[in-house]
């Protein structure tokens, strides 16, 4: 009987976390702010629901910020969430193109993993299609008129011969028209584009998840990536990049490492690559 009492007084991952919290004197919004989630997720996490939250490996992974931010022990919390029938991790491995990563077997696993596919077959997809189709073909840059030219003005047909009093003289032939070369400054400032564009290269020695935009805003990689596996993205600087878990990223970014630790909040690390 004691035993069972002592194990129903035990308090659930979440109410563990907003315990600790308050013997710290943090608000939620606090929390939300050194970890970088959102309050809401931080409410679902105290109040052990987490169906609001995107899957185990989220939740784990937030658990770990959280707990060390209040200074506690995050093994037991997640030895605990084990027997509270949230779907197990999904396994991904990009180290190989043809490898197809594995669930744990249910529906729902195998959704996350389609979108996850999806997302990085549509993320791959455009960036190809921008790089094919940015430098102009030469049939296109050969039909393009320089800005200086001028209409051309119909000439009068010159004089006959038969009527010299007409032509008054010797008739004054039309000169022909010089056609202007075709402009190579398309071509020129594509090659110019090509020169801007940076490699930035990541590997994973533990799971996180990484998202890099560049210049003009655009998504370049946004997914969650698995120990022992590295990406290699490119595209225009400067990158806007975030990174979770980042003590066990690798970065290098124009073919020199890239530390870290001074861009770190807890575990997330954001910085400018220029």
């Amino acid at each position: 009987m004691s035993e069972t009492g002592q194990s129903d007084e035990q308090p659930s991952p979440g109410r563990a976390l907003a315990a600790a919290r308050a013997a710290r004197n943090l608000s939620v919004a606090d929390v939300s702010r050194e970890i970088k989630y959102g309050s809401r997720q931080i409410e679902a996490m105290e109040a052990d629901d987490y169906a609001k939250l995107p899957g185990t490996t989220f939740v784990r992974g937030m658990m770990r910020s959280y707990a060390k931010l209040v200074m506690i022990d995050a093994q037991p919390l997640l030895l605990a969430l084990e027997g509270r029938g949230i779907p197990a991790p999904i396994t991904v491995d990009l180290r190989t193109s043809n490898q197809e990563p594995f669930s744990d077997g249910t529906r729902k696993s195998n959704r996350v993993y389609a979108f996850l596919s999806v997302a990085v077959l549509m993320a791959v997809a455009v960036v190809a299609y921008e790089w094919h189709t940015s430098p102009p073909s030469a049939d296109a840059a050969a039909t393009v008129a320089p800005r200086s030219a001028k209409p051309e003005v119909a000439l009068p047909a010159p004089a006959s011969v038969a009527d010299p009093e007409r032509a008054g003289g010797a008739a004054e032939m039309p000169q022909p028209l010089v056609q202007a070369p075709p402009l190579q400054a398309a071509s020129a400032a594509s090659g110019r584009n090509r020169e801007k564009l940076q490699q930035i290269q990541l590997e994973f020695v533990k799971e996180s998840w990484v998202e890099i935009r560049q210049a003009n805003g655009k998504t370049i990689l946004s997914q969650l990536n698995s120990v022992g596996t590295r990406q290699v993205v490119e595209g225009t600087p400067p990158f806007d990049v975030v990174i979770g878990n980042a003590s066990g990223v690798r970065l290098r970014y124009k073919d020199s490492p890239v530390d870290l630790r001074p861009y770190f909040k807890v575990d997330v690390a954001r910085l400018t690559l220029d």
